[in-house]
Parts: C-alpha cells; structure tokens; sequence
C-alpha cells in the first residue's frame, strides 16, 4: 500500500511542479430560456504550468455537445471550452460534463443549468462554431516585478515571487541581477508573496491592467519588534508523525487520531473583502485545509452579504477538484449581513450533523459583528448550538484590531476559538490547526 501511495504521490508532485490547468468558472446557469436563446455558455482552461497541456477526452450526456477552440493548451494561454444544451422538452435541466485534461490527475467537471420555457424538436444539436460568435480579445499586460534593499536600495538578486490567483500558486518566478522578474498576465486581482534569504518576506495584492504593470518591494531584516508580533501571531501547527496504512486517511487527519469532521464555513463575502487581498488569502486558507480532509469528512459553504446563500451543499470530501474551482469561484460585493448567514450555517450543519464527529462552523470575514444592536441575537444563537453539540470559530482576515473584541466573543461563547490571517504562510495552516484541536478523538 505505501508503496502504490509512494507512485500516486509521485505523480501528483510531478503534475504539481510542471502543469496545471485553471478555469474561470466550472458553473452557469442560462435562467430562463426559450426556442430563440442561446443555449450555451464558453467556460475557459488556463493553463498555468510550464508543460503543455492536452484535452483528452469529454464525457457528453444526452442533449450535450461539447467544442473547444483548440484541444492543446500552451503554458500561459488559455482555450476556449463551448457547451450546448439542446432540451427536447419543457424542463429544469442541469448538466455535468468531465473534461479530462493531460496534466491532471482528475477531470474538470464544468455544469450547465437552466430552465427550458420551450423547445424546437428540429435545433441541431451541435454547438456553433466559433467562427459565428466573435470571440473577446484576451486583455494581457506585463507585470514587472523589482525588488530592492530597503536600506541600500540595491537591487536583490534570485528573490522568490510567488504569484496567487484566487487561492492558488499561478507562478513562481525568481529575480534577475537587476532584482527584476516579468510576467504577463491576465487583467486581474493577485496576491504576490516576496521573499530573499536573509531580508525576510513581504505580501501585497496588486491588480493588473494596461495602466498597472509595475510594482515595487523593499525587503529588509525585521525588526525585533515585528519578530515578536509574527510569533505571537503565527499558531503552531501540531505535527503528527504517522504513515497512513488506509485508503482514507491523509497526512494530516489519520482515522486513528481524529473523528469525522462536519465543517460548515460561512464566508463574507461583501465588498470589502475584495480589498487587501482578504479572499486570495482565504481561498488559499480553504483550499490547504480542503486537501488535507478525508472521504469521511462534510464540507458545506455558506456565503453572506447582501444575502445569504448556500454555495456548496453539505457533502462528503470526495470531488476535491470541483470543489477547489467553487472556491476558486468566490466573487465579493455587496454590504455585510453576518447574522443571517450564521443561521443559515448553523442550520446546515444541524442537517448534516455527525454523531461522535466534530461539527463545527467557522465564521471568515474582515469586519465586527454589532453584538449590541443589528447582530445582538448572534450569541444567544451561538450558545443554543453550542448544547446541540456544534461549535463555532471565527476567523479575522487581515481585520482591524477594533474588531478583535467582537469576533473572539462569539467564538468563546461557541467553544471556539478567535483565527487572525495576516499573512499567506499563515493561510496555509491555520484552518487545518483548528481541525486538529476540536477532531482529535479522546
């Protein structure tokens, strides 16, 4: 068994290192549509590695035809992936469609959804060509990269650029001799993450246009200050040292230490967290500590703003993949209402409760909860729960410090705790330490 372990892991860091294929978006819903609409929708593939990458095969239900601009993907360009639902008949429809592509080790899984009002029995079935729709010009800049010393303003040579993309590593890039690194990139929001040996690291969100191509930092020794304040910052993630001898536990959760875990997150998602680079580091905090879970283990997403809905349904960590592009997926906007959305994620993990298991929910947001006016029922709720046996945990995510009081109330009174990110490497375990501290079996 380990040694068959030993091969997969193999290849999933092969494919890890050289090549990997993002998207825009794995779901549409076309609403309401009759004989005259459009019944498709170009969903995109990205691909982000240094190997090409080549789409294999397509599995088409009934009523689906599939087209893709080109079937090889380069590194650093993107196709264009068109699905058609031709309906027969007046009907809700959705639609799964796995694309396998060469450099991942599972399919994407695009869906198609919508209403049928009315049908034409004599609609080809096929997808228009794309010669028939004029496509939109990919809108790329260049971005250039320098970094420098913040005493000598000299140059620093091989410093490692990180680039996140909505939770993920888009690339890694190293400095030249004049401390400078280009990409070309998609008009769009990252997060870049900076470091040198010996001058410590810097992260900032920077968005990428015609008119935005240039961005500059200065690293340097921290002071013993900023030293103290990242220790006293930073949790410190238990290790656990133990080989796997199943097909169900991971590194991080083996069967034989922690419980079954029923997780509901409820993330905010109002304007605001656009700012800062607040959802990449989030996503990236989601989606380390979705790798980590088991087949055993719930998953649910509650979102909230100017409403509250349900973005992921409560299901078993099986579709890792689809799961990841829904949190890749995540868009921010509207005002914050963070007392429904704790309802509503409270009552998802009431549904979905795990006797003997850890049913937790974990808030994640920037901002306060008005625990004396609009939101002052929230902890008479978080106790109620807490009797049904689920906890709750709040996460502040690069949050001012006027709203620490309010989010570690309500974690304290959900037998929780309060999470600070701050920083990426911070998001890459935070969510996963808590896990470990409530699923540990006794």
């Amino acid at each position: 068994m380990n040694k068959v372990l030993t091969i997969i892991g193999f290849f999933v860091l092969l494919n890890t290192l050289t090549g990997q294929v993002l998207f825009n978006q794995s779901y549409h819903n076309l609403g309401d549509v009759t004989k005259e609409d459009a019944k498709y929708f170009d969903f995109t593939l990205t691909n982000a590695g240094t190997v090409n990458a080549v789409v294999l095969r397509v599995e088409e239900p009934y009523g689906i035809d599939v087209k893709f601009s080109k079937k090889e993907i380069l590194p650093d360009s993107t196709i264009i992936v068109r699905i058609k639902y031709t309906p027969k008949k007046k009907e809700q429809f959705k639609k799964n469609i796995p694309v396998w592509v060469s450099v991942n080790n599972e399919p994407i899984t695009f869906t198609l959804e919508g209403n049928a009002l009315t049908f034409d029995v004599n609609e080809a079935l096929q997808c228009p060509d794309f010669k028939i729709k004029k496509q939109e010009q990919e809108l790329r800049s260049d971005l250039k990269i320098r970094v420098i010393d913040i005493n000598t303003k000299k140059p620093i040579k091989d410093a490692q650029v990180e680039v996140i993309w909505d939770g993920l590593i888009y690339k890694k890039l190293k400095t030249n001799k004049s401390g400078e690194t280009i990409q070309s990139l998609k008009w769009d929001n990252y997060y870049l993450v900076v470091n040198a040996d010996g001058y410590g690291t810097k992260e900032q969100d920077f968005y990428v246009n015609e008119k935005n191509g240039f961005i500059e930092f200065e690293l340097g020794e921290p002071t013993a200050e900023e030293i103290i304040a990242i220790k006293k910052d930073t949790v410190v993630q238990e290790v656990v040292i133990i080989e796997p001898n199943d097909s169900i536990s991971t590194k991080e959760l083996p069967v034989n230490l922690f419980t079954p875990n029923n997780v509901v997150f409820c993330i905010d998602v109002s304007v605001s967290m656009k700012q800062q680079g607040r959802l990449d580091l989030l996503k990236a905090a989601m989606i380390e500590l979705l790798n980590g879970l088991r087949p055993i283990d719930k998953l649910a997403i509650v979102t909230y703003a100017s409403s509250t809905e349900i973005a992921l349904e409560s299901q078993y960590v099986t579709d890792k993949t689809s799961i990841t592009q829904l949190i890749q997926d995540l868009t921010a906007g509207g005002y914050t209402a963070g007392g429904k959305g704790i309802k509503k994620a409270y009552q998802v993990a009431k549904e979905n409760f795990i006797d003997g298991g850890n049913n937790q929910v974990i808030i994640a947001t920037d901002g306060a909860f008005n625990l004396d006016k609009g939101d002052k029922g929230i902890l008479e709720n978080v106790a109620a729960n807490l009797k049904k046996g689920v906890t709750i945990s709040v996460v502040g995510v690069k949050n001012e410090k006027w709203t620490v009081e309010s989010m570690s109330d309500i974690a304290t009174t959900g037998n929780g705790h309060y999470i600070h990110i701050q920083s990426y490497q911070q998001a890459k375990s935070v969510l996963m330490d808590e896990i470990k501290l409530n699923s540990r079996k006794k």
